[in-house]
């Protein structure tokens, strides 16, 4: 139901509320409707996803001020599960309830060895949804071998060439893997012929992309954010200013007179590259020293 995406209703909190009141309510929502409180209920597990979610997004400075601007239905057409969850650190809920670290449980692949799936307790398949577009299908374990590569919010809008290490019989293998640009977190890489497979054929790499969070930077959709102080005379009266962007240049940016703390400016283009290789824009929030 829509009212689901209205992140304020999903938590119970004004739209006041500060971080402190934000990490309360979550808690306490995420308390009662725990899957392991609610054994076989599809209504709490779709509940404590929509918490999560909400929490992901309302946490976050950058996500927040993007949502509050955009309302519930446009950000929820614009963002995907990969572009909400990427950066929140899935291993405090996890700690809270006494569960495993995040890395032994999410997307069902164990970061530091590999070889080894977590396929035990009843939260492999759940949290696996994070990080993955709805209806996005994901590879079985018998397509291939599956491993976790992180890579830098550069990395992932630009593209790249990473190196996935990984231990086979005592012996460490090491797999180039393409990065498109525009990839997401929980986006799959197939490396074709190159899982270890002794005795047989090889079968493919499904590498899964782990997107490091950036200080300056957050993706929404095909859009990149970032935060711009500026003083108080510098708002009223307006000025010309330098934006460094992700690909390290420098953008000279128009701040008109009289723009108020929180506006969002935009330098359209240098956002994220899409598939037809049009890329999204810079979106610039501006803040009071």
């Amino acid at each position: 139901m829509a009212v689901w995406k209205d992140y304020y209703r999903i938590l119970q909190v004004d739209a006041e509320a500060d971080q402190a009141a934000l990490k309360k309510a979550y808690r306490k929502l995420a308390v009662i409707w725990h899957p392991d409180r609610n054994p076989g209920s599809k209504v709490a597990e779709e509940r404590f996803k929509s918490i999560a979610e909400a929490y992901a997004v309302l946490s976050d400075p950058v996500k927040r001020r993007r949502y509050d601007h955009l309302g519930p239905e446009a950000f929820n057409a614009e963002c995907g599960t990969g572009d909400i969850f990427q950066g929140f650190d899935l291993s405090d809920l996890f700690r809270e309830f006494g569960l495993p670290p995040v890395k032994e449980t999410l997307f069902g692949i164990l970061e530091d060895n590999p070889a080894k799936r977590a396929g035990t307790g009843p939260y492999q398949d759940f949290f696996a949804e994070f990080g993955q577009k709805p209806g996005r299908k994901k590879p079985s374990a018998k397509s291939g071998f599956g491993i976790i590569l992180a890579v830098s919010l550069k990395e992932a809008v630009f593209g790249a060439i990473k190196i996935a290490a990984f231990n086979v019989g005592g012996e460490v293998v090491r797999v180039p893997v393409t990065i498109p640009p525009g990839t997401k977190t929980g986006q799959i890489v197939k490396v074709p012929g190159r899982a270890p497979s002794p005795g047989r054929k090889a079968g493919d790499l499904l590498v899964t992309v782990s997107i490091t969070a950036d200080q300056n930077f957050k993706r929404v959709g095909q859009d990149l954010l970032t935060a711009l102080q500026l003083t108080k005379a510098e708002l009223l009266d307006g000025c010309r200013v330098l934006v460094p962007t992700l690909d390290e240049r420098n953008l000279r940016l128009t701040v008109p007179a009289g723009t108020r703390a929180g506006t969002s400016l935009k330098a359209a283009g240098h956002g994220v590259p899409g598939p037809d290789g049009r890329r999204g824009d810079l979106i610039i929030a501006v803040y009071a020293k």
